[in-house]
């Protein structure tokens, strides 16, 4: 997985992260897009996809991060949005459409460290080509215990999204 210099790439794509109670972004919503902003002001793309759907509050992941990009001085119009995925398959299904109805051929993709493996996988799987720009804590992040926990989760979801990407594909005709 490259990560450490990305590459300039025709898209980025942001993966959202919980929007809590009041329509507030959670820290890893914030790490993300923030990091994404950075590449976009530093000329790693012209364009942004901002990828999640309304999970347990509103509004979605995608309308969050778009008004976050907004205020850090991103165009609008620079901003395309994927407001329906409620999981990073959905969003790697989707994303991965919209590569190929603009005819992009790179993507820089966008998540905390410890999501990339599954979603630059899952991506890859749906013939999008990406390279991976992992949104890093700076300053007091989570404890030991909660980052093992979230790889722990990743490795067992990783086996699931796998699964389902299979599963949806022989659905298919």
């Amino acid at each position: 997985m490259k990560s450490l210099s990305p590459d300039k790439s025709d898209v980025i794509i942001v993966l959202g992260a919980k929007v809590r109670t009041g329509g507030l972004p959670s820290p890893a919503l914030r790490r993300r897009i923030l990091h994404a902003v950075d590449l976009f002001q530093r000329g790693f793309s012209d364009v942004l996809i901002v990828s999640g759907g309304i999970g347990k509050h509103p509004p979605s992941e995608a309308e969050m991060m778009k008004r976050i990009a907004v205020e850090h001085g991103v165009p609008q119009e620079k901003i395309v949005m994927e407001d329906t995925a409620k999981t990073t398959l959905d969003s790697a299904v989707a994303c991965a459409r919209m590569i190929r109805r603009n005819g992009w051929s790179t993507a820089l993709l966008v998540t905390d460290r410890f999501h990339m493996l599954r979603s630059a996988i899952l991506f890859r799987l749906c013939g999008a080509k990406v390279n991976c720009s992992p949104a890093e804590y700076h300053g007091i992040g989570p404890s030991t215990w909660k980052w093992w926990y979230w790889y722990v989760r990743e490795f067992l979801a990783l086996q699931r999204s796998i699964f389902r990407f299979y599963a949806r594909k022989a659905r298919r005709p």
